[in-house]
């Protein structure tokens, strides 16, 4: 399929249905990133916990508290275990590093595969939001700061 022709694209879960008007591009960008995620690719691994709570059709600014709480979950958890925690965002940085590579071969694998770019380009679509993560976290969460107030 051509990337930019027009789809209603319907998400059911257990807990609800998500329904948006978009290109298909953007509707297969967290369909592939599903697939990706629970590929068994060890880099993808690290993306895991982000699918049983996944949020379709999610913005810059979703994705990026989902992605900090994840890694902060994931710093609470290593110290729960007695392991070292990482309670900065370097980690986070490190693990999108690593994703960016993984985006990038499979998109070369599946730019020889397709005969049209659909699909490339929600894999392309999807790298950059993912790139964007770790640009912007630092921004982000100073612009959220406020909604926590409560706690200071």
């Amino acid at each position: 399929m051509v990337s930019h022709e027009g789809v209603a694209v319907t998400v059911t879960t257990e807990e609800r249905m998500y329904t948006k008007d978009t290109t298909i591009q953007q509707g297969l960008s967290p369909l592939i990133g599903i697939i990706m995620t629970t590929s068994g690719c060890p880099i993808m691994e690290h993306l895991k916990p982000m699918v049983r709570f996944h949020l379709p059709f999610a913005s810059l600014d979703e994705t990026v508290f989902r992605m900090v709480a994840m890694h902060l979950m994931v710093q609470y958890y290593r110290n729960q275990e007695g392991k070292q925690a990482e309670w900065g965002l370097d980690g986070l940085t490190r693990v999108y590093a690593q994703v960016g590579i993984v985006n990038r071969d499979f998109a070369n694998r599946l730019r020889d595969a397709a005969k049209k770019d659909a699909n490339i380009n929600a894999l392309v679509n999807l790298d950059c939001f993912a790139s964007m993560v770790p640009l912007v976290a630092d921004d982000t969460l100073k612009a959220i700061r406020p909604y926590f107030s409560a706690y200071f």
